[in-house]
């Protein structure tokens, strides 16, 4: 990634807890910034913008009033913010300097490879999972692909009545807490649960393994999502705060060899002492008269050897006379 974003990453420390997913569509008229900034207000943890119907423009216009609300909020090194399957506009919005964290996508979305080497290391990538086996297809993708797994729906939702575990058929087919249970095992990423959750099913998920839930119509539809949000029970009680690995371990080697010592440093010889300041210059003795009158012979001799080898008479006379005058007593 560009060093044009000028945001600090999230992939070490984005919470799951309280995931709020919404968008235009499912705010009841409502503006889209007044509904994500009551649910901030009520605790959400993660944002995702999801706008089908609209166009990149439009959602990159939206990810900038979202990212300001959670600016304003204070809450720009706490609360992540991802956009719904657009991995584009995510780029695009990050260049523009909007501070988009990353994206979500699901099975038949950019491939999370793709996604990866377009966002650059420091984004936040989602994946959507129904299924233990597309689990265990996830963690086989590359160390550092993605951040975290969404599995759902836990029930039939209006916002996607399509989806349901085992195929998008329509069936109802929902989760229960020993299939949650049963992904959150097999996967080597936090998940979180979601889809049609409502205050009634707290007690079932807080016992589970997943990290957290997300939640569209219970909050966005609330006439309050402020009072709708985590502190009326929408939340996992008690649970602590799950951050997300940046990659997947590495396995370990079971015989590893002997960590290896380094050398010590030999200790630096203490530096000499220095000689002490004197507080004042020693006094010079008095001079003589004769010794100050040998000082200035020899300060003058060139002087009166040049005037004795003048071509002129008058400087033969001028050295005779400063002879007299130095031998003077």
């Amino acid at each position: 990634m560009s060093n044009e974003y000028p945001f600090a990453s999230m992939r070490d420390s984005f919470d799951l807890s309280a995931y709020f997913v919404v968008g235009p569509q499912d705010c009841k008229d409502r503006p889209l910034t007044e509904v994500i900034d009551q649910a901030l207000h009520g605790g959400a943890t993660f944002i995702q913008l999801r706008a089908k119907g609209a166009d990149a423009s439009e959602l990159t216009e939206m990810a900038r009033d979202i990212a300001q609300i959670i600016e304003d909020n204070e809450k720009s090194d706490s609360v992540a913010f991802v956009i719904d399957d657009r991995a584009d506009v995510v780029w695009q919005a990050r260049r523009k300097g909007i501070k988009v964290d990353g994206v979500h996508i699901g099975q038949s979305d950019m491939e999370p490879r793709e996604a990866r080497a377009l966002l650059g290391d420091e984004a936040i990538v989602g994946l959507s999972a129904e299924t233990e086996s597309l689990v265990r297809l996830i963690n086989e993708l590359p160390d550092g692909c993605i951040d975290y797994i969404g599995a759902g729906p836990l029930h039939v939702s209006s916002t996607k009545p399509e989806a349901s575990v085992g195929g998008n058929d329509g069936s109802g087919k929902t989760l229960d807490a020993a299939q949650i249970n049963t992904i959150c095992s097999a996967s080597e990423f936090p998940v979180v649960v979601g889809g049609g959750v409502t205050a009634a099913d707290m007690a079932m998920l807080a016992g589970t393994k997943a990290a957290g839930w997300f939640a569209v119509s219970a909050i966005a539809g609330a006439d309050d999502p402020e009072a709708r949000h985590p502190r009326d029970g929408l939340r996992l009680e008690g649970r602590a705060r799950r951050q997300a690995p940046r990659i997947r371990p590495a396995h370990r080697d079971p015989h590893p060899p002997p960590p290896t010592r380094r050398p010590r440093r030999k200790a630096a010889p203490p530096p000499e002492p220095r000689p002490p300041k004197r507080s004042s210059p020693t006094p010079r003795t008095p001079r003589t008269r004769r010794a100050r009158q040998a000082a200035a012979r020899r300060h003058r001799r060139p002087w009166v050897q040049a005037a004795r080898q003048g071509a002129h008479p008058q400087d033969q006379v001028c050295a005779v006379l400063l002879r007299v005058r130095l031998l003077r007593p």
